[in-house]
């Protein structure tokens, strides 16, 4: 499917879309399969879903930014609402399928507060290491990119700059 067809079918369809980016040799993918036919299964009539082969799709992957699989990208009156890379817990996808079916937005799947707060206590211990054995600048550097993980999805720089690129992306 190119992404010329993919935009005529997501601009035809009169329900909520939820795209499954997958490969048949993806491990997380293959365990993400059974709740999304499942989830695809019992809202069938109300949300669409589209498993879509990443390995047969490479240029729909580039054109819809797509640099990691599994990948869910949800569409709500021809617009994507949500993305998810990566696993994610059937809770999110059983929210998402219901948020749309309702015709909701969907919330995002951030991180919780405990896998922020691990993050963050992580990257100062790993800079308080650095700081005890001197090797302080690429300690500082690791301590920084594990405590950012933690607020990324808060930052609005990097909301702006990830914006960009997508957009750059998909212009190509």
């Amino acid at each position: 499917m190119d992404i010329n067809d993919y935009q005529a079918k997501l601009g035809q369809s009169l329900r909520p879309v939820v795209v499954d980016l997958w490969a048949p040799w993806c491990g997380p993918c293959r365990q993400v399969k059974p709740v999304l036919e499942k989830l695809a299964k019992e809202y069938d009539g109300r949300v669409d879903f589209w498993p879509v082969n990443a390995d047969e799709n490479q240029d729909l992957l580039r054109k819809l930014g797509v640099f990691g699989i599994p990948t869910l990208v949800a569409y709500q009156d021809g617009k994507e609402v949500a993305r998810y890379t990566g696993t994610k817990p059937a809770r999110t996808y059983q929210a998402l399928f219901e948020a749309l079916a309702n015709g909701a937005a969907p919330s995002p799947a951030g991180l919780t507060s405990a896998d922020r707060f691990i993050r963050f206590g992580g990257g100062l211990l790993v800079i308080g290491i650095g700081v005890s054995f001197q090797t302080h600048w690429l300690m500082f550097v690791l301590g920084a990119a594990l405590m950012f993980s933690a607020i990324y999805d808060r930052c609005p720089i990097w909301k702006a700059l990830t914006g960009w690129v997508k957009q750059t992306i998909q212009r190509n």
